[in-house]
């Protein structure tokens, strides 16, 4: 069985989301009226893709969505899903099972889905043909539909007829490769026009073409001597650059050596006027100057002790004794006189110096002389001029070990400089080496800078072959030619400009308008050469379809004869039934169906006698007679029986065992024999809140069951 399960969510009655499986060749959904149990038969119409909402009992989409009461409120959307088992490749799809699945929203916008992927609608269509099945065709009919086939139009009567012998899609091919066709033929014309309109240009500029031929001969000269030119001086200055980039290296890494070198030099006759010996001169002197002011203490307190103990002044005899503080003073101002008189170096200082002397002395000559015997300044004096003469022995060492270390650094000196002289002479012999690499190096740097001038006079030749249109990028260099060979290939180019130039030159602008005009009058030829050659396949495809139609139609409507006779006489105890071919009266072009029937025992023989049982009756008749000639994966009849009496509906019943040999039945039912017929059925029971709920019932499991 292809049919596995559909699911219902907020469809019409069925609020709550319910599933109907079926596992039996016969199902039936019976239930009370007004229970919502033909809402399952339209909900099969509806995911099956069927737009008409009439025939849904509907006039729009959200009529389709539970509308909602005080218990529920309304849904958002309706959705619907079968389920198919495509193990058997019923399905032209690639998986085992095939769920195909429609929601519509409020705002009436509809959603397909394949497999849980977006499809458009046209792709369920395409998909269910392909297995026979339509949104509304003969498989689904509904209460009130039997009578359909009957009551329509011989022409819509024959498409009902092609549906259920499943040439829809190859109708859809045939419909298809007619819009097609249609539609190449419109290129066609729109091709012949655009060509038409361009054949006056493109002669013209053929006429054009051939006046430029001569420049354009001397312009692809002209390319193809730039670009072996510009190939062999590209491979020139590689190889000469990479040349001379050798023959600098050497130099310039030996000057930069001697250049590092002379640096150090440098660097160590600056460091030659060291000031250790400058250093050694500054202490001797800062020990002299200490020494000397020691010295000059050393005087004072000799002098004063020579006071203080009456004896040191004999320049007069008669000299008092001076008082002690004046003396200090006096000495205090020869100090100063002695230290002027030294650094001077004149004999003014020294002169007034013993003139202040003898005047300090007349003061004191014949004055009483005061009481020296001071034995505790005598001491003192004594002490401090100890200490005075001790200091000054440490100088005399200190001034002797200075003395020894300014000999020894003397002796460096003097090796210092014969070591300079060495390396003043190894200085200049860096100098001349210097001299000679950098003359090489600037004799390298002259053929690069030649070299560089090529480079630039290549730019130039390069620019001019771009302008007329040469892609230098792609140019490869190639062997190295002698240089006068180079000469004269520039003498060639620019001889070759002089005749492009005296030629007119070539206008561009024609040469690419032709060019483009040529591409699309050569596009176009070979558009109308391939729109033909498909016109012809299309036609051939066309006249392949209407055969295989008229051969598949006729042949199936030989077979539905067959079935509808048997039914027929099933149905009525006997009697004639068939169809048959006949033109139509609105279009000459198309044939439609007619009926015939002939019931037993009365010389009935068109369907507007009949009553509406036998009309029911031949509807049924016909409905199987189509089902069983091409059986669709499953039917569904919605109270078809719902006109039959007792006895009809035992043949009815027979009828439906007899088709679900070919095809999954699902019946929607009031009729008792019906029913029995069924391997599981479905009630609907709708309660006060107005939502359809389902109940279901297995009779091998009932019955085994009651056993």
């Amino acid at each position: 069985m292809h049919l596995q399960s559909i699911e219902l969510s907020g469809f019409k009655s069925f609020a709550k989301k319910s599933t109907l499986k079926f596992t039996s060749p016969i199902a039936g959904i019976v239930g009370p009226n007004g229970s919502g149990k033909s809402n399952a038969a339209e909900a099969f119409r509806f995911v099956l893709g069927e737009q008409s909402m009439k025939s849904m009992r509907g006039r729009r989409g959200p009529d389709m969505i539970w509308a909602g009461n005080e218990r529920m409120p309304q849904a958002n959307r309706a959705r619907v899903s079968i389920q198919f088992n495509n193990k058997s490749n019923l399905f032209d799809i690639d998986f085992d099972e095939v769920v195909v699945e429609r929601i519509v929203h409020r705002d009436g916008a509809n959603e397909y889905t394949i497999n849980g992927s977006k499809v458009r609608l046209k792709d369920i269509a395409e998909l269910l043909s392909s297995a026979n099945i339509g949104a509304s065709g003969h498989h689904i009919i509904s209460q009130g539909e039997a009578d359909r086939i009957l009551s329509a139009s011989i022409g819509n009567r024959r498409e009902m007829v092609e549906e259920a012998l499943g040439l829809r899609a190859f109708q859809f091919k045939k419909a298809e490769s007619e819009k097609k066709l249609e539609k190449t033929s419109e290129n066609m014309k729109e091709v012949g026009i655009l060509r038409r309109e361009l054949t006056p240009q493109l002669t013209h500029l053929e006429r054009q073409m051939k006046k430029l031929e001569r420049s354009r001969e001397l312009r692809t000269q002209l390319k193809n001597t730039y670009r072996t030119y510009i190939g062999r001086e590209r491979a020139y200055i590689f190889e000469q650059g990479k040349t001379l980039e050798n023959e600098k290296i050497w130099p310039t890494q030996e000057l930069s050596k001697i250049s590092e070198e002379l640096l150090q030099q440098d660097v160590q006759d600056e460091t030659k006027s060291s000031t250790e010996l400058k250093d050694l001169d500054e202490r001797v002197n800062g020990l002299k100057e200490e020494r000397l002011k020691l010295e000059n203490a050393r005087g004072r307190i000799e002098g004063q002790l020579s006071l203080v103990s009456g004896g040191g002044i004999s320049k007069k005899a008669n000299v008092a004794q001076i008082p002690f503080v004046r003396v200090e003073e006096f000495l205090d101002e020869v100090e100063e006189k002695l230290i002027a008189a030294r650094k001077s170096e004149d004999t003014y200082h020294l002169d007034h110096l013993i003139e202040r002397i003898e005047n300090f002395l007349a003061q004191f000559q014949d004055s009483p002389a005061e009481d020296s015997s001071n034995p505790d300044l005598v001491a003192s004096l004594e002490l401090e001029l100890k200490e005075i003469e001790e200091s000054l022995d440490a100088f005399y060492v200190e001034e002797g070990a200075i003395v020894m270390q300014r000999a020894n650094a003397l002796s460096k000196i003097e090796d210092k400089q014969n070591e300079e002289r060495e390396a003043q002479r190894h200085f200049f012999e860096l100098k001349e080496k210097k001299i000679i690499f950098e003359r090489d190096i600037a004799e390298v740097q002259r053929k690069i800078e030649s070299l560089n001038y090529t480079k630039k006079s290549l730019e130039s030749v390069e620019w001019r072959a771009q302008d007329l249109g040469v892609n230098i990028r792609d140019i490869e260099s190639v062997g190295v030619m002698p240089r006068e060979d180079q000469v004269e290939s520039l003498r060639e180019i620019e001889k070759t400009e002089v005749r492009l130039e005296e030629s007119g030159g070539v206008d561009e602008s024609v040469v690419r308008e032709y060019e483009e005009l040529k591409i699309r009058d050569e596009f176009l030829e070979r558009e109308i050469n391939d729109l033909e050659q498909s016109k012809l396949t299309l036609l051939d495809i066309i006249n392949s379809l209407s055969g295989e139609l008229t051969t598949r139609f006729d042949e199936g409507l030989v077979k539905i004869n067959e079935e509808f006779q048997k039914f027929f006489q099933m149905l009525f105890d006997g009697g004639e039934a068939s169809l048959k071919v006949v033109r139509t009266e609105e279009e000459e072009t198309k044939d439609g169906i007619e009926i015939r029937v002939q019931l037993p025992r009365k010389k009935v023989a068109t369907l507007d006698v009949l009553s509406g049982g036998e009309r029911a009756l031949a509807s049924i008749a016909l409905i199987f007679a189509m089902s069983q000639v091409n059986p669709p994966p499953f039917i569904i009849l919605d109270e078809t029986d719902a006109a039959l009496d007792e006895a009809n509906s035992k043949r009815y019943a027979d009828m439906v065992k007899e088709l679900s040999k070919k095809s999954q039945l699902i019946l929607i039912t009031h009729n008792r024999q019906t029913m029995e017929a069924a391997g599981e059925l479905y009630g609907v029971t709708m309660g006060s809140d107005g939502i359809s709920k389902l109940l279901s019932v297995k009779f091998e499991e009932a019955l085994s069951v009651a056993k």
